[in-house]
């Protein structure tokens, strides 16, 4: 999947103009290039983060120029929840990096629709390195095979591209069922029972006085 965005650079533009504008304030930087204050347009940034995340490679288009980058540092507005910054890292094609790629889960637990247990992540990112060009967005991992409360998934178990390798520790559990916690039965303090049998007695002494009566 080709991602591409389209940047200009800054300038004095304050930010708040900016952001009203329909922009958002990026930085780009690089081992091959010089830090540089940019702009981006804010659906365009939108449309490039849903595909890639922070883990897939963005051809950034900037002039007549053209930069290999992963989105990366993303600050979203307090109150609007909106996109407000981003940093833009350039990468090398020819150096493996380190990202982390989304987990997403598919199928269902045996362990949750028989057994009636809860299916638990622990996990919902995994850390990975390749080249740029080998990066990816997000990895479906099956979870049909946890068939009982002893089954779990490992970094181990997960299938990876080709040029694609797990930084994290190959024992990591990953994913698992748990058991269904049993219902307890609700604790009463030594003043609830108090008060309950003072109830009791009040009650049997007033139908003893409506007896008398």
């Amino acid at each position: 999947m080709s991602v591409s965005l389209k940047a200009e650079l800054r300038g004095d533009k304050k930010a708040n103009n900016l952001r009203t504008d329909g922009s958002i304030t990026a930085e780009l930087y690089g081992p091959d290039i010089e830090n540089q204050s940019l702009s981006l347009g804010y659906n365009d940034f939108v449309k490039a983060y849903e595909e890639a995340g922070e883990s897939s490679l963005v051809s950034l288009e900037l002039g007549d120029k053209k930069f290999n980058i992963l989105i990366s540092g993303v600050q979203v507005h307090p109150l609007t929840s909106k996109y407000i910054h981003t940093d833009l890292r350039q990468v090398s094609m020819t150096q493996k990096i380190e990202a982390e790629v989304e987990l997403k889960f598919i199928g269902e637990a045996p362990a949750v629709k028989e057994l009636a247990g809860v299916f638990v992540a622990n996990k919902n990112t995994l850390a990975i390195e390749a080249l740029p060009s080998n990066l990816i967005n997000e990895l479906e991992i099956d979870i049909s095979g946890l068939t009982n409360f002893d089954s779990k998934i490992l970094v181990k178990d997960i299938k990876l591209p080709e040029g694609v390798v797990a930084v994290d520790e190959p024992d990591m559990v990953i994913a698992t069922v748990s058991q269904p916690m049993a219902e307890e039965a609700p604790v009463v303090s030594a003043e609830d029972e108090k008060a309950a049998i003072q109830s009791v007695e009040v009650a049997g002494a007033k139908k003893e006085e409506e007896k008398a009566e």
